[in-house]
């Protein structure tokens, strides 16, 4: 591969990592939002003892909670920007065989073994349309 095509490879898996990131953010939106309930839980059932420290704790997670789901928002909505630029430069390929194959490997992120399962193409047919495709990309500027 030259070196424009190896910065299409890179430019074109940049969803691959924007969802990365994203599956990351919701496990720790996950994870605070448990810590919240759990705060919550520990302080409805023990009322005799609520004082106003309690409400500050709870008020600053539930403010943390809505911070990291504020953050996860706007990578999911990167991601999305990210996919659309990607899908529209597939779009220029204009061939539907190629365009499937690089909707599913760098759209859908499934494997070479997937794609080729799911198109009815051997592995390395899948392979060859991929680097096909690439080579026919690597004229545009989107990169």
């Amino acid at each position: 591969m030259t070196d424009k095509q190896l910065q299409v490879k890179k430019w074109l898996n940049r969803a691959f990592d924007a969802e990365k990131k994203v599956k990351a953010l919701e496990l720790c939106v996950q994870q605070c939002r448990e810590r919240a309930e759990s705060i919550s839980v520990c302080y409805n059932s023990n009322d005799k003892s609520k004082s106003d420290g309690s409400t500050n704790v709870t008020e600053n997670i539930l403010i943390r909670l809505a911070d990291a789901e504020m953050e996860l928002s706007k990578q999911i909505i990167e991601l999305l920007d990210i996919s659309d630029e990607i899908k529209e430069t597939i779009a220029k390929l204009q061939d539907d065989s190629l365009e499937t194959i690089m909707i599913h490997r760098y759209i859908l992120f499934h494997t070479v073994e997937k794609t080729a399962e799911l198109t009815n193409y051997s592995v390395e047919t899948v392979k060859r349309k991929q680097r096909q495709a690439i080579e026919k990309l690597t004229p545009f500027d989107t990169f």
